[in-house]
């Protein structure tokens, strides 16, 4: 690395970030950083405003790698990020494990689709047009009949996205007849034998993907080919992350974070998913260590309507609001759709954008997390568990935005809010947690450089963040059978 410096850039759906890093020792340090609005038509312009304000000696745009001052990394989530639909067979099984390898490529997962493709289904997904579709089902040697009537409902729809069959082994030559004039990457069986996950082939194929028709479709084949480098999903970057913080700092072996911007929402986690000494048994598949989720409906800015519809009722609960308030904020909401730029002008709008985030962070954690039910069984009764335990989680870390910028207690406490709103299961929540803030923003920063530097990365991640919260549940998911 030429210097000790490296120039790191992220460009968002509403803001583009940059910063200089200069390795000291065994940590990062930043000695500039630079903010700009994303330049949505053409999002090389957003991102040469920045480098040339972190530095202003070099001309940027006519710039190669053997020319630049130091080394250039960047990531981009800008419009929307990239956008699959999942094709399986059983939620529980194969549906589910797709949605992790889809999120776990930095994806965004606009639908899902478990059995058989109705003509509604197909209907949905050319209306919605993915950029990606993930076809799976069956392990290898097993059924392929749904596998093989959904390739031939989707080689007579319009769909026109890449399609990744990841599927049986044994439909696959039937799969690849179906689909020949599509354009069809068929990768390992996401599930070649029951209960045992082959996820890796996967993000690599969507990766791949992203590389070869995302980043030419949105402008940053321009970047690509002047800095000789090659774009990061942001939520890939950001995984990265989270995975070399959990597997190199001490202490840091079950933890959170939560990534809140104008379109999305993004929970992560790096915990223990399981504890099969815990008197419980396990429904589908065990999740693992390193996860992620991503809620295109939780967003600040540009799903600010979403985010209203789809926490109404939780919004309802915490303010107390009337339903003159309600649609008070209702109407605020409508103006951040259309001017996703906007910052809170007084003491109500500051309130209100507290409410939004609570909605996010309350929605995503719940949707994360999983649960836990009483079940009777030839046995007896026992408690079945579902999805991810979380409730060893013993830090939380808020960035993206508004985490970073505004957002202090409140974050923590929406996360508290644990019974604000019925459950029909209990929920596997932390219990006992730290509250962190990235208060300089440079975590999905740093996530370009984590896969190079993954311990230099990680301690710079931790000893940049701030404590802001220590909290403790009051009534902890206690049940009969569960060791905590």
């Amino acid at each position: 690395m030429t210097g000790n410096r490296v120039i790191c850039v992220d460009i968002g759906s509403t803001y583009t970030k940059g910063a200089i890093f200069r390795l000291a020792e065994d940590r990062f340090v930043v000695e500039a950083r630079a903010v700009t609005p994303t330049t949505v038509d053409y999002l090389p312009d957003g991102f040469f405003t920045v480098v040339q304000q972190l530095s202003p000696g070099a001309d940027w745009h006519n710039l190669t790698a053997a020319d630049a001052p130091c080394p250039v990394y960047f990531s981009s989530s800008a419009k929307g990020g990239l956008k699959v639909a999942v094709v399986g067979l059983v939620p529980e099984m194969s549906l589910q494990i797709a949605r992790l390898a889809a999120f776990s490529a930095g994806a965004r997962i606009c639908a899902s689709y478990p059995y058989r493709l109705t003509r509604s289904c197909i209907s949905s997904i050319e209306k919605a047009q993915p950029d990606i579709l993930l076809l799976c089902g069956g392990t290898d040697g097993g059924n392929e009949r749904y596998v093989t009537e959904n390739a031939q409902a989707l080689a007579a729809s319009d769909f026109n996205g890449t399609i990744v069959y990841a599927g049986n082994n044994a439909a696959v030559d039937r799969v690849s007849d179906l689909l020949a004039d599509r354009e069809l990457v068929i990768c390992e069986n996401l599930m070649p034998d029951f209960g045992r996950l082959n996820i890796e082939p996967v993000r690599e194929a969507i990766r791949r993907v992203f590389l070869d028709r995302i980043v030419s479709g949105k402008g940053l084949d321009r970047l690509v080919a002047a800095f000789a480098t090659q774009p990061l999903p942001t939520p890939l970057a950001v995984l990265n992350l989270v995975r070399v913080v959990g597997e190199n700092i001490e202490g840091w072996q079950n933890f959170a974070l939560i990534d809140m911007g104008g379109a999305t929402t993004d929970f992560y986690s790096f915990a223990d998913a399981y504890n099969p000494d815990s008197g419980t048994i396990m429904k589908g598949i065990v999740e693992p260590k390193l996860k992620r989720t991503v809620e295109g409906d939780l967003g600040m800015r540009v799903s600010a309507e979403s985010t209203f519809e789809t926490g109404e009722a939780y919004l309802a609960a915490v303010s107390d609001f009337s339903t003159e308030q309600m649609a008070a904020l209702k109407n605020y909401v409508l103006g951040l759709t259309t001017n996703t730029g906007h910052l809170p002008a007084n003491a109500i709008e500051k309130y209100y954008d507290s409410l939004l985030a609570g909605a996010c962070i309350y929605h995503s954690l719940m949707r994360h997390a999983g649960s836990i039910e009483e079940v009777f069984t030839a046995k007896g009764r026992v408690w079945a568990q579902t999805g991810k335990d979380l409730r060893r989680v013993s830090r939380i870390v808020g960035t993206g935005g508004y985490l970073a910028a505004m957002a202090r207690e409140g974050a923590a406490v929406a996360i508290h809010d644990r019974a604000v709103l019925p459950t029909e299961k209990t929920p596997l929540l932390p219990e006992k947690f730290i509250y962190l803030t990235d208060n300089d923003y440079i975590l999905p920063l740093l996530g370009n450089l984590a896969e190079k530097f993954p311990r230099q990365c990680a301690l710079t991640a931790v000893s940049s963040l701030t404590v802001t919260q220590h909290y403790e549940v009051k009534e902890p998911c206690q049940r009969e059978f569960i060791k905590a």
